[in-house]
């Protein structure tokens, strides 16, 4: 049993079932399209885009995860593609066939970091959107959730190192102190980096 696992085998949801407020921003609007949720954990993000009537595919490191996801999805209605992956893997995800992915606090160690950005764009077709929130560095000045690894955080530079070399625009890309309520695991200020990509 992994990391996550252990987090997650528990009836509680420990990050909540309301979806992230950045994803709420970004992406409340849309509807009917295909969306890949990175790193999604218990489901929060996955079944508020699949109550707009979107098409909903999750990839997660965690069984416990995944059927936490399963279970809040059957109660509200949705129907969600789950998949037990790895995200920092070459090849994780299919190339160039959803509208749109999403990662929300998915830290991962820092050599997996390159190419869990690369899955995350590769996956989305050109035209398509990415979107996603991760904890900065300063986070751990705060301590309100987040890993307290501080090379499993980031900078905005770090984070434009990792896209340069990849098909993308950025649309919006900003450090930002925010307030956040998700379950108990996080609660209060926070420092996140907030992004909202083009694929090219």
């Amino acid at each position: 049993m992994n990391h996550w696992d252990e987090k997650f085998r528990t009836d509680e949801y420990v990050y909540g079932v309301e979806p992230n407020e950045w994803v709420r921003v970004a992406l409340g609007s849309e509807r009917d399209k295909s969306i890949a949720l990175l790193a999604e954990g218990e489901g929060r993000n996955a079944v508020y885009l699949g109550k707009l009537g979107n098409n909903i595919t999750t990839y997660d490191f965690s069984k416990e995860g995944i059927e936490k996801t399963k279970r809040l999805a059957g109660s509200e209605g949705v129907a969600i593609d789950t998949h037990l992956q790895d995200i920092t893997v070459r090849d994780a995800l299919p190339d160039k066939v959803y509208d749109i992915s999403v990662n929300i606090f998915g830290h991962v160690p820092k050599d997996g970091k390159a190419q869990m950005f690369s899955n995350l764009t590769g996956c989305v077709k050109p035209g398509g959107t990415i979107v996603f929130e991760l904890y900065s560095t300063d986070q751990l000045e705060y301590g309100t959730g987040g890993p307290p690894d501080i090379s499993m955080l980031y900078t905005i530079d770090e984070i434009k190192d990792y896209l340069e070399p990849l098909s993308v625009e950025i649309i919006h890309l900003e450090k930002k102190a925010v307030e956040r309520h998700e379950g108990r695991m996080h609660n209060g200020m926070a420092s996140v980096i907030q992004a909202k990509l083009r694929k090219l």
